[in-house]
């Protein structure tokens, strides 16, 4: 999955909930035009402001693969998560850098929550590491 098609997800379960734009907007703290770029998915942003707007929504994020889920609750989170998931796959720091692409640094600031982690790079680990990613309802 793409950011765009995970933006895209955000969106559909915006537009048919009965949750008011005004609403989120309110709870998130931010205009509406900002709901409007997280959900057109054209900048690489904060998963932060991604868990915020999740949780306005009502749902959850859930990273899994079958045998696994692991429902995630703010973006602090999600680097214990990943964390691990890799340990539980037997793959070292530094080999999941070499993977995804990334410096060995970044993975130690995700997992020490050093670092918020961006939408692009959470996609990258989590299909690294063989799971995918679900919004579900609270």
């Amino acid at each position: 999955m793409n950011r765009q098609e995970f933006c895209q997800i955000i969106a559909d379960i915006r537009k048919q909930s009965t949750i008011k734009m005004k609403d989120v907007c309110f709870q998130m703290g931010v205009m509406p035009t900002a709901i409007y770029r997280l959900e057109k998915g054209s900048s690489n942003f904060e998963m932060g402001n991604m868990m915020s707007y999740i949780k306005a929504l009502q749902h959850i994020l859930v990273i899994e693969n079958g045998q696994h889920s692991y429902r995630i609750n703010d973006a602090q989170e999600l680097g214990s998560i990943l964390a691990l998931i890799r340990k539980e796959k037997a793959i070292s720091q530094r080999a999941l850098a070499e993977k995804t692409g990334f410096v060995y640094s970044t993975i130690v600031k995700i997992e020490s929550k050093k670092s918020i982690i961006s939408i692009d790079t959470m996609l990258k680990i989590v299909d690294v590491l063989g799971y995918t990613v679900k919004i579900e309802k609270k």
